[in-house]
């Protein structure tokens, strides 16, 4: 890059001493812009490894809730049941104690 723009500014008719400072210079800049976007790369990943990480955890967490979860909805669905058979044999009941006739007796 040095040489191209030694060529360069002799080609337009600059001093070579100038160019070789002017292309240390840029050579410089790329150099610390090249450094910077390192920097930003290793915070990017940082921050992706990091949230990587807490998804596996909210992960984990939710593998350790679904036993309980699942042992929740099976007593709530034997509940259910218990409710719907007491319900049934209330309204058996019902029916033998008014004589088990009440439905015939219109007219």
């Amino acid at each position: 890059a040095v040489e191209a723009a030694v060529a360069y500014a002799r080609a337009v008719g600059e001093a070579p001493g100038q160019a070789e400072v002017a292309a240390a210079a840029a050579a410089r800049a790329a150099e610390a812009q090249a450094v910077e976007a390192a920097k930003a790369v290793r915070v990017a990943k940082a921050e992706q490894l990091r949230q990587l990480q807490q998804l596996r955890e909210q992960k984990r967490r939710l593998q350790e809730q679904k036993p309980l979860l699942e042992e929740q909805r099976r007593r709530a669905a034997i509940e259910d049941q218990r409710r719907l058979f007491e319900e049934a044999a209330s309204r058996q009941r019902q029916r033998q104690a008014g004589g088990g006739g009440g439905s015939g007796g219109g007219g």
